[in-house]
């Protein structure tokens, strides 16, 4: 495993991150870009160089003392060619971005996808340590997921293991982004909710305690923090909407379960960070009532704790090669 600093950037929907980690994995450094909508993969890799040039000269360090770049992107990833099969959220197909980050950045960068690295980093650092196994899921644009068994990320066929916010939870149900229905994606994922409210606010007519300003009906995406705050205070159309999400969720979640039996299961992404320990009745409620041959009370619930820091900092870990 390398030693030494190393940097970590994780590329989001809605905004780049990068931070610098020690070799005890402790973040020294941070640095955050916004994400352009509609920037072609070159555009996106000049702003993750300079995501990188920022948190470098917040830690003090030169290019020369990183000892190991890696890149989370919301996409699977194939681990064989390092190119990006689908990043949905980012509307990229097949792209390259392994080649395009060792252009740019003039050295390898170790590539991975975001709820993989959200998830190894949760396991080695942070909510899940300890476990031999675990599952993730990651509410954030999209709805990202990962698995870990015996400590092993599982990756599979072109790194597509793992990818939870695609399983279909409702057949022939709502478009996801990514072009089938019913994903779970469709129903638990900022995206989702602001598709949900839209109908349920411009069409049907119910009321909201959402601010104008950030939520009409030309919006795509909104911020955690105001959906957590009109959860918070009861709105009837945003509770509505999240509730059966996170029911989804459970559902899903109780698969997991029967498919590969984790120990435990983490709960991470901004809109978890902001909804904190209010989303666990719901989801907790679906999750019990679809277990097969296990009792609630072996798996383990809980919330991710290393927040926006968790997938740069796996990306850290998964470009030192902690796995190996």
């Amino acid at each position: 495993m390398k030693k030494g600093y190393a940097l970590g950037i994780d590329l989001g929907g809605t905004k780049i991150y990068a931070v610098i980690t020690d070799p005890e994995h402790n973040v020294i450094a941070r640095a955050k870009r916004s994400t352009n909508p509609g920037s072609s993969p070159e555009e996106t890799v000049s702003d993750m160089f300079e995501a990188a040039q920022d948190v470098l000269l917040e830690a003090g360090l030169n290019p020369e003392e990183i000892n190991a770049i890696g890149a989370a992107v919301p996409s699977p990833v194939d681990p064989e060619t390092g190119e990006c099969l689908h990043a949905v959220n980012l509307g990229w197909k097949n792209v390259s971005l392994k080649e395009l980050l060792k252009e740019k950045f003039g050295r390898p960068v170790i590539l991975g996808n975001d709820a993989d690295m959200g998830l190894l980093a949760e396991f080695y650092c942070g909510a899940a340590k300890g476990f031999r196994s675990a599952a993730g899921y990651f509410i954030g644009t999209g709805l990202g997921g990962g698995i870990i068994i015996d400590g092993k990320l599982l990756s599979g066929k072109k790194g597509l293991s793992g990818e939870l916010g695609h399983t279909v939870v409702k057949v022939g149900g709502r478009r996801c982004n990514c072009g089938n229905r019913g994903c779970l994606e469709a129903y638990c994922s900022k995206v989702a909710f602001v598709k949900a409210l839209k109908k349920a606010v411009f069409k049907r007519g119910e009321s909201t305690l959402l601010p104008e300003d950030k939520f009409n009906e030309k919006s795509r995406n909104i911020k955690s923090k105001y959906l957590a705050r009109a959860y918070e205070n009861e709105d009837p159309a945003v509770r509505k909407v999240i509730d059966k999400g996170l029911r989804m969720l459970g559902a899903s979640a109780a698969s997991i379960c029967a498919a590969v039996a984790p120990e435990c299961i983490v709960i991470g992404g901004g809109v978890a960070e902001s909804l904190g320990e209010n989303l666990l009745p719901p989801f907790m409620a679906s999750f019990q009532k679809h277990l097969f041959g296990i009792e609630p009370e072996d798996v383990v619930i809980r919330l991710s704790v290393l927040g926006d820091d968790a997938v740069a900092v796996g990306a850290t870990l998964l470009a030192r090669g902690t796995e190996s």
